[in-house]
């Protein structure tokens, strides 16, 4: 058994036991957390609120964060702001999950839920599709891959198609 334990685990075994409608609220605020082997949040601050339901364990919250990504114009890995909003019913016992849906189970054994696998699920769902590292970037050079965001090149900027040079004559 491995003792890498994600730092999104948290134990609400007590809540198996609990009246229906007993919660906890719980506030996040980590400067750097790693998600999973490709997600790594910057800052992760939030709350979120457990609620025990008859079909297991609710978990609602709100938190903001950044992701590292790359810009699509220029290629900088950027630190690109996201919110995400959880709304996850954790299901017990794990028999109980419709089998048609895609949710999580609550693990009744230990009494942990891993919020880790939802929270990458979220932050790469809001990821935005085009990330820029600003709004003004000026990308690449198509020629020479130099990024003008840094300086200018010296390539010539000559885009027109080759098989319409001879109607370039017509302007002359």
């Amino acid at each position: 058994m491995s003792n890498n334990f994600s730092r999104l685990r948290f134990n609400f075994g007590f809540m198996l036991e609990a009246s229906l409608g007993t919660s906890r609220v719980m506030e996040l605020d980590y400067p750097t957390i790693r998600v999973s082997e490709d997600v790594t949040l910057t800052p992760l601050q939030g709350q979120f609120t457990a609620t025990r339901t008859s079909e297991g364990v609710y978990v609602n919250g709100r938190f903001h964060s950044a992701i590292h990504t790359e810009c699509v114009r220029c290629l900088e890995v950027t630190l690109v702001p996201i919110a995400l909003e959880m709304d996850e019913l954790f299901y017990y016992p794990p028999e109980a999950k419709p089998q048609n849906e895609d949710s999580f189970a609550f693990d009744g054994e230990t009494g942990f839920i891993d919020l880790g696998p939802l929270m990458r699920e979220l932050s790469l769902l809001a990821m935005p599709t085009q990330p820029l590292c600003r709004p003004d970037c000026l990308g690449l050079c198509k020629e020479c891959g130099q990024n003008l965001n840094e300086g200018t090149c010296d390539c010539q900027d000559d885009d027109l198609d080759p098989r319409l040079a001879i109607l370039r004559s017509l302007l002359e």
